[in-house]
């Protein structure tokens, strides 16, 4: 019977629909900086920004529960410095991530780990001045299209999340010139993408100064009102959906459990120094003792925040691991290391 439970509690880890991603670099933020003399702000934008992606939430709520406690948000970085990125100056921060849950922690509020969802848009635009194109971060064709490729962009690093638009090669547009009216171009993009949830949006003009935009958005509209309108739901529509995906996501940081963790494929200390580093990094890795070496293979006892399943999650979604079994009865995960 305890065979058979451990069978099915496998089949949903590795069956799982969920196409979440690692973000990397959870922990660093970059913020737009046009002069020195403004650290202070970015700092301070910064250390917002770090709250929303941790907390999984854009409420400002959890930012003053922070400061209300007697915080400065300078206490929670660990370095700055200024960065030239595509001849733009960031304020690059790097923030405290064992101070920052511990604060998590003793304020009760919730977190999300490095395994973050993927939304894709596909957003069909119909001009009239030129064939309908999706919309991709590769080129935009008229002011709308830069709108919504920098909300996307500002709104994917704030959150910690991805937000995805099809980028599409000269084989997919061989395809639509020569099958367009026998392909479900919806379908055909989707279906070579992975992704949590899944926006449609129409934006096609239908007179000479109105527009009409349907899907998950609708509404028609005049020329010189687009814009605003469309961005102000456009916001709106993401925002609820990115809040949906990440509370799925959350992890008690009030509960704490021991798991036993194998890893093979650990041939030199390199292997070894940059597979710890990375468990290190995970959120919700609390403690990492050594339990013990043998032949290629390392085993650990992690104390970490939540239960299997949240730290389930965060090896599949990382580069460095392949999960080969997880059992939540032993409360044990094989890995083997990737180089």
């Amino acid at each position: 019977m305890q065979h058979i439970k451990h069978i099915i509690f496998c089949l949903i880890i590795f069956s799982n629909t969920c196409f979440g991603k690692e973000f990397d670099e959870l922990f660093v933020v970059y913020d737009p900086i046009d002069n020195p003399s403004k650290i202070e702000k970015s700092i301070n934008n910064s250390f917002n920004t770090m709250i929303y992606r941790l907390s999984g939430t854009n409420s400002p709520s959890n930012i003053w529960k922070i400061i209300n406690a007697g915080n400065s948000r300078k206490d929670f970085i660990k370095s700055y410095s200024i960065k030239n990125i595509e001849n733009i100056s960031y304020l690059e921060v790097n923030f405290n991530k064992n101070l920052l849950i511990s604060k998590f922690n003793d304020l009760s509020i919730p977190i999300i780990g490095k395994s973050r969802p993927v939304i894709l848009f596909l957003i069909n635009i119909d001009s009239g001045l030129s064939d309908p194109y999706f919309l991709t971060f590769s080129e935009n064709k008229f002011s709308l299209d830069l709108l919504i490729q920098n909300y996307l962009k500002q709104s994917a690093s704030s959150r910690g999340v991805f937000l995805e638009l099809p980028e599409l090669d000269l084989l997919d547009q061989n395809e639509f010139d020569n099958y367009g009216k026998l392909i479900n171009k919806y379908k055909y993009i989707s279906d070579k993408h992975d992704f949590d949830d899944l926006i449609n949006i129409n934006i096609s003009k239908t007179g000479i100064e109105t527009w009409s935009v349907s899907g998950d958005i609708e509404f028609e509209i005049s020329s010189k009102k687009l814009d605003g309108l469309f961005m102000d739901q456009f916001t709106e529509l993401t925002n609820v959906r990115v809040n949906e995906l990440l509370q799925m996501e959350l992890i008690n940081t009030k509960k704490v459990n021991l798991v036993n963790v194998s890893i093979q494929n650990i041939f030199t200390y390199e292997d070894y120094k940059k597979s710890k580093e990375v468990i290190e990094g995970m959120v919700t890795t609390k403690e990492i003792n050594i339990n013990k070496f043998n032949k290629n293979t390392i085993s650990y006892q992690l104390s970490i925040f939540g239960d299997i399943n949240s730290l389930t999650n965060e090896f599949i979604n990382n580069n460095f691991f392949q999960v080969k079994n997880s059992s939540i009865e032993n409360l044990s995960i094989d890995l083997s290391y990737i180089k």
